[in-house]
């Protein structure tokens, strides 16, 4: 194995059994050979499920959620929407804490009224007491006085230190801003660099799968006879999950590629009865309608169903192909298998609806857009551009829908 693919192999998180057999094989036998195809295969196996279960967790992580602002999940409650009960529990606690409070106020008036006195003053007290006051007041004006002057020079003192403290921040912020502003940037061309580096499971899962093919293929050219359909049946289970893969990353004209490849191969190893070649069938009107070839998606499903139907009348008269995948089931029977074909066929033909649905709207679309383009082209000596369908799952402009890589064949 190159340095390369064994790098990404080690820096994965993921540390299982498969992950680690990779590592020992290709280690003792070379990236390429067939002795490490199988722990290529089931690890980019075990990557696309993976790839497919995070997928999942993020498209239901905002279900339920909102969009925007939503007053009906405030947590301030609307005084409209409360019940009389509510209403009374509310009014009883206001009015118990004014009553509170007007207690708490009339201690506090009586209680002025007591360190004032009850009893009434004659006029020498009264003057006396003015005189007292007049005493206080012209006291209290010259230590005023003598209090702002004071601070006043403290004020000024305090001036001219308060602004030398803050030139001595404002100094200390521009050198922490040009660090911070650094390390932020430092630690987002980190994090750039180590996205870049560490591929995706799903990434990684189309390189262990190719890896597989690779392997198998070196091996199909040296094998003996009786060995060759074995390794073609694995040929042919890796390029199924390569399209797999392909689909799983919106680019579909790969992924048509690769079912197609293993269909043909499928024709070649199986009988026509075979539940495999109806698999792969089914698998390419997938592709197919996802690449926007919506006729030729329905003639494929069609297919699936036409085979399935061919093996449950071959089950009947006891002359159907083996299938080598039941052969050491102990509780297979020929009515259990019928009774499991007749439940494919209507999920079939539930895909050939949506297909066609499919087909229906892309057209709506194109006829939308081309009328559209018409309109705006009056006036104008340029003719409208070209217009694609639309497919479901679009992913990008003119189908260059971004994918791990394009398969080397």
């Amino acid at each position: 194995m190159t340095a390369s693919n064994a790098d990404k192999i080690a820096a994965t998180e993921n540390t299982s059994p498969n992950t680690k057999a990779c590592e020992l094989l290709s280690a003792e036998f070379g990236e390429a050979a067939y002795e490490c195809a199988d722990a290529y295969y089931y690890y980019g196996k075990a990557l696309l499920e993976m790839a497919r279960a995070e997928s999942g967790v993020f498209g239901n992580a905002l279900d339920g959620v909102p969009d925007g602002e939503d007053s009906d999940n405030s947590q301030v409650e609307d005084p409209e929407k409360m019940t009389e009960e509510e209403r009374e529990d509310v009014e009883k606690k206001v009015g118990e804490a004014l009553d509170e409070n007007f207690t708490v106020l009339e201690e506090k008036k009586e209680k002025r009224e007591l360190m004032n006195g009850d009893g009434e003053e004659t006029e020498e007290e009264e003057e006396e007491v003015e005189k007292e006051e007049k005493e206080g007041e012209t006291k209290e004006k010259e230590g005023e006085s003598n209090e702002k002057e004071g601070e006043s020079k403290e004020g000024a003192e305090s001036e001219v230190a308060k602004e030398g403290a803050e030139k001595e921040k404002e100094g200390e912020e521009e050198v922490g801003g040009a660090e911070a502003e650094t390390k932020e940037g430092e630690d987002q061309k980190a994090q750039e660099a180590e996205d870049e580096e560490d591929p995706s499971n799903l990434q990684l899962s189309w390189e262990m799968l190719e890896l597989a093919k690779v392997a198998y293929n070196n091996k199909l050219a040296e094998a003996k006879e009786d060995e060759k359909k074995v390794i073609e049946t694995k040929i042919c289970e890796t390029l199924l999950l390569l399209g797999e893969v392909s689909l799983e990353s919106e680019n579909y004209e790969q992924a048509v590629a690769d079912i197609a490849d293993c269909l043909a191969k499928r024709k070649v190893l199986h009988a026509g009865d075979s539940r495999r070649i109806a698999e792969t069938n089914y698998h390419l009107g997938v592709a197919l309608g996802h690449f926007e070839k919506f006729d030729e998606a329905v003639e494929a499903l069609e297919d699936a169903i036409k085979i399935i139907q061919l093996r449950m009348e071959n089950l009947k008269n006891k002359t159907e192909s083996k299938d080598e995948s039941r052969a050491d089931d102990a509780f297979y029977t020929r009515e259990s298998e019928i009774s499991e074909l007749e439940s494919l066929i209507p999920e079939i033909r539930e895909k050939i609806q949506d297909t066609k649905d499919m087909k229906e709207q892309a057209a709506k679309q194109d006829t939308e857009e081309v009328g559209f383009g018409s309109i705006s082209a009056v006036g104008s000596s340029a003719s409208p551009k070209p217009i694609s369908a639309i497919s479901v799952k679009r992913k990008a402009e003119n189908g260059d829908s971004a994918s791990p890589k394009k398969t080397k064949n």
